[in-house]
Formats: structure tokens, C-alpha cells, sequence
């Protein structure tokens, strides 16, 4: 018997549930999907003039599931996408030209965003500006600290905080070609939030977005970080707190910071991660509902999100 075999089906094993997990987190059965699910359209008919925008969507990865999932985009009335696919490790560069390639077939529809660089090495940086150069319109989702997150924590090209390896010189890019970085931090707290708040300072120029603000969060915990950065914008993941268990918060319980902060925060779905794609998408027009405004409707709609990339449109 080969000495090596119990350690080499253990590697197997660890691979096959990684590969599973990543199938979860870009849409492939991601928890939900129910087709039980009966939402009220009068809802996304009274809101389908805002042309919504879905700005954090993985569904370039699983065999290009956004093309499994158009039709449910139309019914919803989702104008665009902000489309990649894995994050922050060696498989997302071929999901990162999965998605450059959806954009060139259907740009009215897709905006392709990249995650694919190496995080310590000099060839990152030059994979993140030759992708720049090349078209796509942000970076990201890019796992800038992750030690909860059965996904983010185990990729191969994680930063262990926002101002590690590449990241910094990878900021200065950004601000320098006019492109935003989304960025995925777990938990949003403690010394990973402090290392954020250094990264705000000192690039000031640097659009960043923090993604699903509010999964696993409370809105006092983040009240103070759009209050104190203007280059801070904020992914709003409604079907997470409509219909994920582990909320503890309801979609009320963050209108007021919303309202309060109108001109930040952008609407997603994560591809239905742990609520199925149509609750994800129900629920961002629930939300427009509740806050019954206009013109904050339009602005986290779409609005905001336009005017981060609009030098590349």
C-alpha cells in the first residue's frame, strides 16, 4: 500500500469540498432557488422603470450560469450586471475571461469586473493594469481579509488584511486609471476594518466598495465609516437580510442608514449566495418599496454605481 494514499485522498477530499463551496458562492445550487418561492411582481412592476443594476454577480463561473439565468434578469427587469466569477485565486482569471467575453457578446447588459491576480507576486500588478488596459471596468471581488467565510478564507490569493501584499500599489492603479475595487472583508470588524480605514486614508482618490455590508452585520457597526470617508461606497445585499436565517436585522433596520446615506450605498445579489437567485433579486425591489423615495430609489438603483465607472463608459 502506497504510505502517501491517506494523506493524497485527504488532499482529494479537501480540493473536492473547496471546488463545492465555490460552486455554492457563484450561483450553482447556492442554497436557495426555491421554485416554491411566490413573490408579489406588482412589486417589481411598480419599480421596473429604475433599470436596476446588480452590481456583485458571480455567474461567470459554473458553465457561464448567467446564461442559465437570463430569463429570470428579464423578468426582473436587471438592465445590467457587474459580472465575474471566482475570487482572488488561480481558477478566477479563466472565470474572469469568461466574463470579458459575456461583455463583448452583450455590452448593453454586462460590465466585467476581474479578480484573477496574484496577491504577493510582481506579476499580480501587472496582470491588474494589462486587465485595466484592456477594458474591464473594476476590480474585484477581490478577498482583501476573510476568516469566517467558508470560501474566502481558503483561496490561494487572499490579502490577510486591506493593506497587505499588492493591495496598496493596487489602490494607487485604481485611483489612476478612474476604476473602482470591491472589496470582500470578514468580519467586518476589528483590526481588518482598522487596516480598511488606513487604506481610505491614504488614497483618498481610490473608489472602494465594501462588499455585502450587511451580511453577518449590524448598522451601527457601520454608520461610521460612510460618515467619515467619501471614497467608501457601500454593496447592499438585500436577500441576504430579507431571507437569510442568519440575519438578525430586517430590511427597516437599515432604511434609516440608506436614507441617511443615499449617494453610497448600491444594490447586488451575489448571485442568491444562501437565498436562491429570485429571492436575491425579489428582494432588492422590496427594499426600493420600503423606502418609498424616489429619488434615493434611483440613485442605489443605479445611479451611484454609473457615476463610479462612468470615465470608462
Amino acid at each position: 500500500m502506497n504510505p502517501h494514499l491517506p494523506s493524497i485522498i485527504l488532499r482529494s477530499m479537501l480540493i473536492t469540498s473547496i471546488f463545492s463551496l465555490f460552486l455554492i458562492a457563484c450561483g450553482s445550487g447556492s442554497g436557495g432557488d426555491d421554485k416554491k418561492f411566490s413573490p408579489n411582481m406588482q412589486i417589481v412592476e411598480k419599480w421596473k422603470h429604475l433599470k436596476m443594476i446588480d452590481i456583485h454577480n458571480h455567474d461567470a463561473c459554473c458553465d457561464k450560469a448567467y446564461q442559465r439565468y437570463k430569463q429570470l434578469f428579464d423578468t426582473y427587469y436587471i438592465d445590467k450586471i457587474v459580472l465575474f466569477g471566482d475570487i482572488s485565486e488561480p481558477s478566477a482569471i479563466n472565470t474572469d475571461e469568461v466574463a470579458w467575453n459575456a461583455y463583448k457578446d452583450n455590452p448593453a447588459r454586462i460590465i466585467p469586473f476581474f479578480s484573477g491576480f496574484e496577491m504577493y507576486q510582481p506579476q499580480g500588478l501587472d496582470r491588474v493594469v494589462a486587465n485595466i488596459k484592456k477594458g474591464y471596468f473594476g476590480v474585484g471581488e477581490t478577498v482583501a481579509a476573510s476568516t469566517n467565510s467558508p470560501v474566502a478564507s481558503v483561496v490561494a490569493w487572499k490579502a490577510q488584511h486591506p493593506m497587505d501584499g499588492n493591495l496598496p500599489q493596487i489602490y494607487k492603479i485604481c485611483a489612476d486609471y478612474d476604476v473602482p475595487i470591491l472589496l470582500h472583508i470578514d468580519p467586518l470588524s476589528g483590526f481588518s476594518i482598522e487596516k480598511l480605514e488606513e487604506a481610505l486614508k491614504a488614497f483618498p482618490t481610490t473608489k472602494f466598495i465594501l462588499g455585502h455590508v450587511n451580511a453577518y452585520n449590524s448598522p451601527a457597526n457601520l454608520v461610521h465609516l460612510p460618515a467619515t470617508y467619501s471614497n467608501l461606497y457601500l454593496d447592499f445585499l438585500p436577500g441576504f437580510t430579507r431571507y437569510n436565517p442568519d440575519s438578525a436585522y430586517s430590511l427597516k433596520d437599515w432604511i434609516p442608514l440608506i436614507k441617511q446615506y443615499p449617494d453610497r450605498f448600491m444594490l447586488s445579489t451575489d448571485s442568491g449566495y444562501g437565498v436562491g437567485h429570485e429571492e436575491a433579486l425579489f428582494a432588492m425591489y422590496e427594499l426600493i418599496d420600503l423606502i418609498n423615495d424616489e429619488a434615493i430609489a434611483k440613485k442605489i438603483a443605479r445611479e451611484n454605481f454609473l457615476n463610479l465607472i462612468k470615465a470608462k463608459l
